[in-house]
């Protein structure tokens, strides 16, 4: 019974237990949440000697990996991939301004992710030290004994290193999609502020690869810890602003590894399953959501203006619309207003049919749908990128990468034909028609249509990524990019469109820590972003 009460605690208090130290929870109590060669509940006998080490490092991944799964399918509401349609899942994919929280579910339409990958930081470290002093956390992290207690010797290099890429990528996380929060009962800590320690959490990484050399990561996560922890961090530079660096960091790793990709460890299995899959497919278990097309159902004239540039959003919005996308002859994939290339008619003939357009363009080979019965009035177009529920998902990849550093010739370097190049590089990859002729000539010496041009690139080549990188790209285009702010419904479903672009914290943080509740509670909300992306209360 005891141990049973521990799996139950974890729903109740989610990372906050594990962010005290506590070890939660028994194998023999949670087997049917995870499978026992990564369990991410751990008795306290399990934890209490070296040889544990490696075993924890697995609970970590582990734990990582059962929020991210949710996280990545929530995600896909946020890159306007998805609509809610079945009440079971209704506020799936509208928006949300604060995340779920809860145990790993094993529901089809379980919509928890925060405590698991709060969890993952707190059980790779809860060192107040290890975070600029913040929280009240008691060293008990794998990592903290590791670098602490234990003496493992290079061994100790290894795993230490793999700890401080998964404490780094929970980081990342946090300082990319939330607008503030706290680690450990800390004050509150604004979105930048993640990302600084994420930062020097990958610092500590490239140390212990360093000492040890260079390796795999385990459990299929990345072919070189090395390369995962130079892209880790490309991908944090990014997320803060500094583009030359996150350049630098794509820049080393593809060089190289032109083709490195480091997945988050899915498998087959409740708790671990590769949700973007779960979410659509042709042998799906579960569907809940369809793909929307270009959106011309929110009438942005009427709606509050972009709070990014105070011009009011057009009929139609641009870069918007999954189904049927093409590429023109030349390389373009929208017209001057950002409105998509289509090769087909959004909607099926009766035969279930596209209906090709006279317009010459191909179809987009990085956006393909299936036609799928899912629990609502009709058939959806739904994501055919994933054809089983144990597919891995790229949690950074080359193509990745290789946006970041186009984005930074475009922008910071001043150079469109670099940046060009760049995605005709990726075009090549897919066999898709590269960017020449006319439309290239319209793009020199054009930020403002080239960085156009690479959002639409980013939508394409991210679609159903999984771990929410085209939202990241979203949140650092909102000049560009439509969130409802609160206005207007679902077109289909009509579930009420929530007021996310970045999240915060779940409210008991603002509630339940003293120091945050002293300071103001409920009204902190938000303020660690400007009005362009903090959510709407």
């Amino acid at each position: 019974m005891r141990q049973r009460m521990r799996c139950e605690r974890l729903g109740r208090w989610g990372a906050r237990a594990l962010a005290l130290g506590m070890s939660l929870g028994a194998l023999t109590a949670c087997d049917d949440l995870l499978e026992a060669d990564l369990p991410y509940l751990l008795t306290d006998a399990a934890i209490e000697g070296p040889e544990t080490a490696e075993t924890q490092i697995n609970s970590v991944q582990a734990l990582f990996e059962c929020g991210i799964s949710t996280f990545g399918w929530i995600a896909m509401g946020h890159e306007d991939v998805f609509e809610s349609i079945a009440g079971v899942a209704g506020g799936a994919h509208v928006f949300l301004a604060n995340p779920n929280t809860g145990l790993c579910g094993d529901a089809d339409n379980d919509q928890s992710w925060f405590d698991q990958i709060m969890g993952a930081r707190a059980l790779g470290s809860n060192d107040p030290a290890k975070f600029g002093g913040r929280g009240q956390g008691t060293s008990n992290g794998v990592y903290d004994k590791i670098t602490g207690e234990w003496s493992l010797g290079t061994e100790g290099d290894r795993l230490a290193a793999i700890a401080a890429i998964y404490v780094a990528t929970t980081l990342n996380h946090f300082g990319t999609f939330y607008c503030e929060g706290a680690i450990d009962n800390s004050d509150l800590m604004q979105g930048s502020e993640f990302l600084v320690l994420a930062e020097e959490w990958v610092g500590r990484a490239l140390t212990h690869i360093s000492a040890y050399g260079d390796f795999e990561l385990p459990n299929s996560a990345a072919e070189s810890a090395l390369n995962t922890a130079y892209g880790l961090r490309a991908q944090i530079r990014a997320a803060a602003g500094n583009l030359a660096g996150a350049a630098t960091d794509a820049q080393t790793v593809l060089a190289a590894d032109p083709d490195f990709t480091a997945y988050v460890t899915r498998e087959a299995g409740d708790t671990r399953r590769n949700r973007v899959f779960q979410a659509g497919g042709s042998a799906t278990r579960a569907g809940f959501s369809g793909i929307l097309g270009i959106n011309n159902w929110w009438n942005g004239p009427i709606q509050p203006p972009n709070p990014a540039t105070g011009q009011f959003w057009p009929a139609i919005i641009p870069h918007t619309g999954y189904i049927f996308l093409g590429i023109l002859p030349d390389g373009a994939t929208t017209d001057a207003t950002g409105i998509p290339v289509r090769w087909a008619a959004e909607q099926r003939n009766a035969a279930e049919q596209p209906v090709p357009l006279a317009n010459g363009a191909v179809a987009d080979s990085r956006v393909q749908t299936i036609f799928a019965t899912i629990q609502g009035p009709r058939k959806r177009e739904v994501p055919d990128k994933y054809s089983d529920d144990a597919d891995d998902m790229p949690m950074i990849s080359w193509r990745e990468l290789t946006l970041i550093r186009a984005a930074w010739e475009n922008t910071t370097n001043n150079n469109q034909a670099n940046a060009i190049a760049l995605v005709n590089t990726l075009r090549t990859f897919h066999s898709l028609p590269v960017i020449s002729g006319a439309y290239a000539a319209s793009l020199a010496g054009n930020q403002a249509a080239t960085n156009g041009m690479l959002f639409e690139e980013a939508r394409r080549e991210l679609f159903a990524e999984g771990v929410g990188r085209f939202w990241a790209v979203k949140i650092r285009n909102t000049d560009i990019a439509w969130f409802p702010r609160r206005q207007g419904q679902t077109p289909e479903g009509g579930y009420n469109l929530q007021g996310g672009v970045r999240l915060h914290f779940p409210n008991a943080e603002y509630t339940g820590n003293p120091a945050i509740s002293a300071a103001g509670g409920l009204a902190l909300r938000g303020s660690g972003c400007p009005a362009a992306e903090a959510p709407l209360p």
